[in-house]
């Protein structure tokens, strides 16, 4: 019954677009991953709901546009001299026109930006009483879920359910800063002393070199942050915080925010770290070194131009294991350079990455070295190409070389993409799909058929396939089999109220185990 139930939706016509598509497009330029099977589901799902609730820049505070994780601190400076020289930022093209941004850059956030414009220059940020509520459910074959947020003025309230648990939230927004109490994100530094979510484990990009530090955060996600008491407030160039959770973490941060140079302290019962960024004649510098329990761990880099297509980074990183309470320290260099035209159609960047994982008394000779080659060519309008290499090689297992082709046709509301990715670890794999998708502004949907041969887990292919928002679905393919997905979605707006549909429905077939089949319901609301 499963089966035929999911067939039929992979015939059904489709509904709508995918939803995630900008807050998956926006993951990928924050972070510096390298492809979509790198990213975080959690920051995924933090930006779709920004994308549901876009950020009004002319009215948020210095605190809140850092805390949206969505601009560098030296952004936010030019945009506060732009706003109080100026007044409210009246379109994108304007916006285009601030120092640190650009066409690119704007086109990425635009989706999670709103302009709304209610004061002139010099004129004080004011304050809204606009009461606004969203609310969803989703059930899956074996699973379920419920969200509810409301916002007014000042105050904003969210909580999430599913079997087994959830997260909650409870915040107030203070002249210049905020407390609350729940589930939060505490991101500080380069990571070394808070950064409660997702990291990278290798460097992609030149983006991935250095962090973007959102401070505290809170979580609308199922799941589960720091839960606890937090503040945080900004005065002038100064910026402090103090936090607590209920599984013991108590820290405290206090930070300097300029225009060319940003500098913090982070302290908590055990841990002790110092952080800066400083921009010297377009060369960025960043680092942070911290101490815990009596061992240092210390990372430090640079980026910095090339002439006018080119640009450069460096990393040094030491985190021995007595520092960090993992079986393994690690020491590290990076280096990596990227290309961009002077029409901006060709896009390439290389990155190498050198590291000793040493396992104290047991093998401390262990060492990895990646690499990663990366290449985009925009053809013409409708045409993309897109290559990329990975190298691993471990002295302590079987290296692994990756070799991916992607290439997009877009065509107003069209879309079709293809990918082969051929993997070499102990025994060659291979995996391909084809998909195709029907994104007009209230309908349309995707459909994806994917072939896989993988002999073992260790040739083992990680192949993102579009979700319902609240999921981020990064398969790993092994085995010899194919996977059918369609995903649907539906938008209406009834009176100040709107109302989203979306289904998914997947069948995977599989030569070395049953079928799997899935289906995922979720309505949502918002007003």
């Amino acid at each position: 019954m499963k089966k035929y139930l999911v067939l039929w939706l992979l015939l059904f016509p489709s509904l709508a677009t995918a939803q995630t598509e900008a807050a998956v497009k926006a993951a990928l330029f924050l972070t510096g991953a390298g492809s979509e099977e790198e990213l975080d589901e959690r920051l995924v799902e933090e930006l779709e709901a920004l994308e549901n609730r876009p950020l009004s820049l002319n009215q948020a505070s210095r605190s809140r546009l850092l805390e949206s994780g969505l601009f560098t601190p030296y952004q936010v400076a030019t945009l506060e001299e732009y706003r109080s020289r100026s007044g409210d930022i009246l379109s994108f093209a304007e916006l285009q026109r601030v120092d640190g941004f650009g066409k690119e850059v704007v086109a990425v956030l635009r989706p999670f930006l709103s302009l709304e414009s209610v004061r002139g220059a010099g004129e004080a940020v004011r304050d809204t009483l606009l009461v606004r509520q969203s609310a969803l459910v989703r059930t899956t074959w074996k699973d379920a879920g419920a969200k509810y947020r409301i916002s007014a003025g000042r105050f904003e309230a969210a909580g999430t359910w599913r079997p087994g648990g959830g997260t909650f939230y409870a915040l107030y927004r203070l002249r210049k800063g905020k407390i609350m109490v729940g589930d939060y994100q505490a991101r500080y530094g380069q990571g070394l002393a808070f950064w409660s979510a997702f990291q990278l484990s290798g460097l992609s990009t030149l983006q991935a070199f250095s962090k973007r530090a959102q401070g505290l955060t809170p979580s609308w996600s199922f799941t589960p942050g720091l839960r606890g008491l937090a503040w945080d407030c900004t005065l002038s160039h100064w910026q402090f915080a103090l936090f607590g959770a209920l599984d013991g973490t108590l820290g405290g941060h206090a930070g300097w925010l300029g225009r060319d140079a940003q500098g913090g302290l982070t302290v908590s019962r055990s841990c002790l770290s110092l952080d800066g960024k400083w921009n010297i004649r377009g060369v960025d510098l960043f680092g942070e070194a911290a101490c815990r329990k009596g061992s240092g761990a210390v990372l430090a880099g640079s980026l910095f131009p090339l002439g006018a297509y080119w640009k450069g980074a460096v990393q040094f990183r030491a985190l021995p294991s007595t520092y960090s309470g993992k079986r393994q320290g690690e020491y590290a260099a990076a280096a990596g350079l990227s290309f961009l035209s002077d029409n901006r159609l060709v896009r390439a960047s290389w990155t190498l990455d050198a590291a000793l994982l040493p396992l104290p008394q047991v093998n401390p000779g262990r060492s990895q070295v990646k690499s990663y080659l990366a290449a985009a060519w925009q053809v013409s309008e409708n045409w993309l190409l897109e290559s990329r290499l990975a190298l691993r090689w471990r002295s302590y297992e079987e290296s692994r070389t990756d070799l991916r082709f992607d290439a997009t046709w877009k065509q107003s509301v069209w879309t079709v993409k293809g990918r082969l990715n051929g993997v070499w670890c102990a025994a060659p794999g291979v995996l391909g799909y084809l998909e195709g998708g029907w994104t007009p502004p209230l309908g349309g949907g995707w459909l994806r058929l994917t072939l896989f041969s993988t002999p073992d887990w260790t040739s083992r292919i990680y192949c993102y396939e579009r979700d319902i928002p609240g999921y981020f679905t990064v398969p790993a393919q092994y085995g010899r089999g194919f996977s059918l997905m369609a995903y649907a979605h539906w938008k209406k707006r009834i009176r100040r109220t709107t109302l989203k549909l979306y289904v998914r429905g997947s069948w995977l077939c599989r030569k070395e185990k049953p079928g799997v089949t899935g289906l995922k319901v979720q309505l949502a609301a918002e007003r």
